[in-house]
Formats: structure tokens, C-alpha cells, sequence
């Protein structure tokens, strides 16, 4: 068996028509919106399986929110590892995730399935980044990110700091993140800018996302 060294978190919810792109809905319709997001999600784990199958020390778990795994399971496959998403925000839930990486030992990235910009060169550049830093972010042009990785050696309750009082859904939440950083001491890295797909007007970025659901 391999011995995982590094950890991929893909964030990401089942497929309900209203529920998912819901900014999306007044040009695209519902049932627009939620095709929207299997593409996304669809294309992301292409770029994952990319980036994780020749090297076998790199684990990628998706941590869902659903109501079972089944449904999970059904839409994207048995393959992969699940977990489900543990806290009241969104804030709770990423530490969560991570600090179950950590725990473990490895340096873990947490990604959502919003960006199509994601891609192997990223995600390279993010786990060397962790090498040498704390913390690794990926900024999103609307004031969020669409990346975040910690370092191995981070304690569980600095890592829970990170996310602490963050106005998330804001233009502020990078800002606030950094900030976070500062105060707890934490050396980071910031990597390229790139777009997140939330808005009838992110749209001209989908051009992207080549790989259907």
C-alpha cells in the first residue's frame, strides 16, 4: 500500500436543482444552474485524476454535503474517498477537513469545485509552496479563494484560528484570512489569482471548464 505524504480536500455538495449556482438561476434557470456545477465538478476531478495518478503519495478524499453517501456514490462514482462536511459554517467545516489531514501527518490543500483554473501546475506549486510555509492560498478575483493548504506540522487549534470570525460569502474573506495569518504568526504563500464561477458574469471564465458531466 502507498504511504500518502499529501492530501487533496475537494469540497463539493450533490447535484439538486435550486440549490446549486443559485446566482446562476435568473439567467440559466435551475436546472441551467445545477448543469453548471456537475460541469464543474465533472472537469475538477478530471484535473485531480490528472494530477494524483502517477504519483501515488498524494491522497484525494471529497468531503460532501448531501443527504447520504450513497447519493454520492451514485453520481460520481465508488472510487473515491468520502467524507462528510462537519461543522455549523463553512469556516468549521474547512478546519475540519484539514485538520483531519494534518493529523495524519500530511500537508493538505482544500479546493472547491467553482474554479476551472485549477489545474496540476497549481496544485504542484501549492504543496512545494507548504515546504516551506504554513499556510498556502489560492486568491479568487472576487475577494475569496479558491485554494487553501496548511502544512503538516500546523497545530489543530491555529488551524482552527485561521477561520475564525470570517464574514465568508464577502469580498473580505481573503483579506480577513491573511489577517488571521498575520496575527497567529504563520508564514504564507499566495499563488495565482484566478476565477471562481458564481455569477452570470463569471461566465465569459467557463470557457475553461472542457469537460462535460
Amino acid at each position: 500500500m502507498p504511504s500518502f505524504q499529501k492530501l487533496v480536500i475537494l469540497f463539493t455538495r450533490y447535484p439538486v436543482a435550486g440549490k446549486c449556482k443559485t446566482r446562476l438561476i435568473p439567467v440559466l434557470g435551475a436546472e441551467g444552474a445545477v448543469r453548471i456545477h456537475r460541469q464543474l465538478v465533472s472537469h475538477i476531478l478530471h484535473e485531480l485524476d490528472t494530477f494524483i495518478s502517477p504519483r501515488n503519495t498524494t491522497e484525494l478524499t471529497i468531503y460532501y454535503d448531501a443527504d447520504s453517501l450513497q447519493q454520492m456514490q451514485d453520481w460520481l462514482g465508488s472510487s473515491y474517498i468520502y467524507n462528510r462536511q462537519q461543522g455549523e459554517d463553512l469556516g468549521q467545516r474547512m478546519a475540519d477537513a484539514l485538520i483531519h489531514g494534518i493529523s495524519n501527518k500530511k500537508n493538505s490543500i482544500l479546493i472547491g469545485s467553482d474554479c476551472p483554473g485549477i489545474n496540476s501546475a497549481i496544485l504542484n506549486e501549492g504543496f512545494e509552496a507548504l515546504k516551506q510555509n504554513d499556510i498556502v492560498l489560492g486568491p479568487a478575483h472576487d475577494g475569496g479563494y479558491y485554494l487553501i493548504g496548511v502544512a503538516r506540522n500546523i497545530q489543530p487549534a491555529a488551524c482552527k484560528q485561521i477561520f475564525a470570525q470570517i464574514p465568508w460569502g464577502t469580498d473580505k474573506v481573503l483579506s480577513k484570512t491573511l489577517a488571521q495569518t498575520q496575527k497567529l504568526g504563520l508564514r504564507h504563500h499566495r499563488l495565482s489569482t484566478l476565477h471562481d464561477i458564481d455569477t452570470p458574469e463569471d461566465l465569459k471564465h467557463f470557457h475553461h471548464c472542457s469537460h462535460p458531466e
